[in-house]
Parts: structure tokens; C-alpha cells; sequence
């Protein structure tokens, strides 16, 4: 089975909706989801990740199930960066904006897969809580398909079609986490390491490994060789 996460295109934000250049970065993604033989699609409920779907959708009549989880993770933090003389105020910022100068010093803490959770940007707030909510929801989708998670091995059972290719078309915070969900690393070292453009496709592989066990492997992070006609903008 192939996972295929897919950032919505390029936003119009204040309307939740893509601008003119993404509805032209959808349309060139179409295309090549064309060749990969999707079988299921899932989609965010926010309105930049459904009119990122909908050229595919339309193109090949499939159906398309909607998961609240997959909205973009909603819960900022807190830096605490004034005592650290690194600003000179405190700053509240999505997850994945992290000042790198504030990351280094907590460096060791941030990228430990349990004691990120006990961070003072974290342990009062709501970013384990949505953490745990994302990866429950993702853990439920891979085992309605067959799949269910054990450790970094998954169990295969009767249900499982094993050339599924699975599209999610989320956003990039979210799709993020999922990574480090599949790579077993924390959240904040995801977060703060990985960049994914509008409209990237990050492949994800469950290989059978015999005994009715599959082990995941990310083959592909943020392409998008599909742009290529219209350039690449490295927006963030």
C-alpha cells in the first residue's frame, strides 16, 4: 500500500480558498496523480484542501471522505524567548515556528519522542493534546484500510488491499506531524526540520515483510517536480 500526503496549494488564506496560482498548481497536480493509480481519497473539511482535491475528484469521479483531524493543527505555543535574551518579548506562534536560536538550546529535550511533551512551550498547553488527537485519527484510517499499527511494524489483516494508493490532502503543519508519526521522531523536531511547498506529495510505503507484517518507509518528502511548467516558489 502507498500513502501519498499532499499539501493544499498555494492559499488564499483570508478565504480559505487557493489563489490563481494554486488553482493552476492544483490543476498541474491532477495530472500527476493521474499515474498513480489512487484508489481512496481523504480531505481535510478546510476549504483550501478541498479545492485542492476537487480537479483530481472531478477527473476521476472517485468519492472523497472528509476527516476533521486533518485540518490544520489549530494549537500554537508560547516562546518563552525574553529570558533568553533571544527577543524582547515572549512570541506566540504556530507549532512549526519555532525561533532555531530557542530550538538549539532545548535541542536534546525537543527531539526526545516523550520528553518534548514535558517542554514548558507544551505542558500546559493543548499541543500534546491535538498531537495525540491527529495520530489517534490517522491510526483509525490506516486500520479501516487494513492496517494497524504496532510499534514502527504494522499488522496486516484481511481487510488490507495491498496495492491501495491512499491520497490525504491536508496542509503543511499537519501534514508534518504525520511524518513524524511514520518516522518515530518528536513533533517539534518535525516541525522544525521539514518544509513542504504547496501542493508537495510525500510518499509513504508499507512494505510486506511476510508473517502479516508491514513496516513503513518515506520514500519521497514535499515533491513537486509536477510545478516545473509554472516554477518553484519556496514559500513557506
Amino acid at each position: 500500500m502507498k500513502l501519498f500526503i499532499i499539501r493544499h496549494g498555494d492559499p488564499d488564506y483570508a478565504n480559505d480558498t487557493l489563489t490563481e496560482r494554486g488553482r493552476r498548481e492544483a490543476a498541474l497536480l491532477c495530472k500527476r496523480l493521474l499515474g498513480e493509480n489512487i484508489t481512496k481519497v481523504y480531505c481535510s473539511p478546510l476549504g483550501r484542501a478541498r479545492a485542492t482535491a476537487a480537479p483530481f475528484l472531478e477527473a476521476t469521479g472517485l468519492p472523497c471522505e472528509i476527516r476533521d483531524w486533518m485540518q490544520e493543527f489549530p494549537y500554537g505555543v508560547t516562546q518563552p524567548l525574553a529570558k533568553h535574551r533571544i527577543a524582547e518579548s515572549d512570541r506566540r506562534t504556530c507549532c512549526w515556528d519555532i525561533d532555531p536560536r530557542y530550538f538549539e538550546i532545548y535541542r536534546a529535550e525537543l527531539s526526545d519522542p516523550v520528553r518534548w511533551r514535558e517542554h514548558e512551550m507544551y505542558k500546559d498547553g493543548r499541543v500534546p493534546e491535538g498531537v495525540d488527537r491527529v495520530y489517534r485519527g490517522l491510526d483509525e484510517l490506516l486500520a479501516e484500510n487494513g492496517y494497524r499499527r504496532r510499534g514502527i511494524l504494522y499488522e496486516v489483516d484481511e481487510r488490507a488491499d495491498k496495492n491501495a494508493n491512499i491520497a490525504l490532502f491536508c496542509h503543511m503543519g499537519l501534514g508534518t506531524l504525520l511524518l513524524s508519526r511514520f518516522a518515530h521522531v518528536s513533533p517539534p523536531l518535525a516541525w522544525q526540520m521539514f518544509r513542504v511547498m504547496p501542493t508537495s506529495v510525500t510518499t509513504v510505503v508499507f512494505y510486506d515483510i511476510g508473517h502479516n507484517l508491514a513496516q513503513t518507509k518515506i520514500f519521497t518528502v514535499g515533491d513537486v517536480t509536477h510545478l516545473a511548467p509554472i516554477g518553484l516558489t519556496y514559500r513557506g
